[in-house]
């Protein structure tokens, strides 16, 4: 008895105190807290500041590549050269050589190289597909977006229908509790017997789990809410997190909002990643042609057989400008096996296009028919809901009147906890499908 006494107080104390908070959180809220905060989201947004880098990178691989160069060599074995020695002497005989050493114990270069290259195939395309790429990693940020708000929206849905029934269910144990109470009363006046007295028992044992148990998922609800939007989950910040709307102010609010078209989204990144595989076909057929560089230095050059690197009159002037070709060849076989490839991945990318675009009418042909028969099925429920309200307090009158036995009380209770109980899950089933529909 004392227990019931407890938790009457407890259930009155808890709903005052709720009451007294005023740290509300609307779904527009916990939307927008999401979208600054969510981790997911963010990586996302730094991906796609990574891709943004990458085509400004990839443009100044046009510019000239011009890099200073220097070095200082000690040669410890100067390598002799064989020469006709009669160039040198003409006395000497026909056939008869001499060595000369053409290099100095020391010598260093310094200057400026420049390296351009005029035409290359394999930078050609290389800022395009950068730039498809970015587009890609922008499809990428704006597709987890709206999976965000969706899991943010369907969780807040979930939160406010696990609070409903925890709050009826609280009603219930206190119900029940009362209903023991009289009944232990009416027991020890002999009025009733000891099993209907053990069924009013029972009756409220099993409501009390089952509030546990909601307020048990209620906690993990929150939890999830505050995980998606990229709050703190701790103790505190679920003890203190209050959802503003209930279930019709939400329903409404989620009809509202416009919807996103998930799969358009898909599709069009599905595009780019298409249209990108036909880029990357042509810039690997590019590859069989010639690359044409452009090459200079400027610089001078020291030559001595001491290190005197200060002394002007042992550096000589260097520099030359030029143009060299490479043609492929052997290359010429990889790069042929290389298009053969990226002609398959592209028809690969082409089909999942198409499924995509197959699939998009597939889902909303099916989830406009799931849609409104959960919409019909909400509204059936809610009738069923609101007519066992009344039926409860007609029940509950019958019995104060004595025209009724307790264990038809009880009967009639469990089917009106069944028919809340189809209410709410009807409720959820309605959201999801506003939440998700494409």
């Amino acid at each position: 008895m004392q227990k019931i006494v407890f938790i009457l107080i407890l259930f009155y104390s808890t709903s005052i105190f709720a009451q007294e908070v005023d740290k509300m959180l609307t779904l527009d809220d916990a939307i927008n807290y999401a979208t600054e905060h969510s981790p997911t989201l963010n990586i996302e947004i730094i991906k796609l500041n990574e891709a943004s880098i990458s085509v400004k990178e990839s443009q100044l691989q046009y510019i000239p590549n011009i890099y200073l160069t220097s070095d200082v060599r000690r040669n410890l074995v100067i390598p002799a050269t064989p020469v006709p020695a009669n160039v040198f002497d003409p006395s000497a005989q026909e056939g008869e050589l001499m060595y000369l050493k053409f290099n100095t114990k020391w010598n260093s270069s310094a200057g400026v190289n420049l390296n351009y290259d005029l035409f290359n195939p394999e930078k050609l395309n290389s800022v395009a597909e950068q730039r498809h790429q970015l587009k890609i990693q922008e499809f990428d940020a704006l597709i987890s977006e709206e999976e965000l708000r969706e899991k943010v929206a369907l969780a807040y849905a979930e939160c406010v229908i696990a609070n409903e029934q925890q709050l009826l269910l609280k009603g219930d144990t206190a119900y029940y509790a009362s209903l023991l109470s009289n009944a232990n009363t009416l027991y020890l006046k002999e009025q009733i017997s000891l099993s209907q007295k053990n069924d009013a028992h029972t009756a409220f044992n099993n409501s009390y789990v089952d509030y546990l148990e909601a307020e048990k998922i209620v906690t993990d609800r929150k939890a999830e809410l505050l995980y998606l939007i990229g709050m703190d989950v701790t103790t505190e910040n679920i003890e203190t997190l209050i959802l503003q709307e209930d279930i019709q102010t939400l329903l409404q609010k989620i009809k509202q909002r416009l919807q996103s078209d998930y799969y358009n989204l898909e599709e069009a990144r599905q595009q780019q990643v298409v249209d990108l595989a036909a880029l990357q076909i042509k810039s690997a057929s590019l590859k069989f042609a010639p690359t044409l560089t452009l090459n200079g230095y400027y610089g001078t050059n020291y030559y001595n057989n001491e290190l005197s690197l200060f002394n002007n009159n042992y550096w000589r002037g260097n520099s030359y400008i030029g143009l060299s070709i490479r043609v492929p060849i052997t290359q010429s076989l990889t790069t042929a096996k290389e298009v053969s490839r990226l002609r398959l991945r592209k028809l690969i990318e082409s089909e999942n296009l198409r499924d995509i675009r197959n699939n998009r009418n597939k889902e909303r042909l099916k989830e406009l028919t799931l849609l409104r028969i959960r919409e019909e099925n909400y509204q059936l429920n809610q009738q069923n809901w609101e007519m066992s309200q009344q039926n409860s307090l007609a029940i509950q009158m019958q019995f104060d009147k004595g025209y009724i036995q307790q264990s038809d009380l009880l009967n009639e209770q469990q089917k009106i906890k069944q028919t809340r109980h189809q209410f709410l899950l009807s409720a959820y089933d309605l959201f999801k499908s506003i939440i998700t529909k494409k």
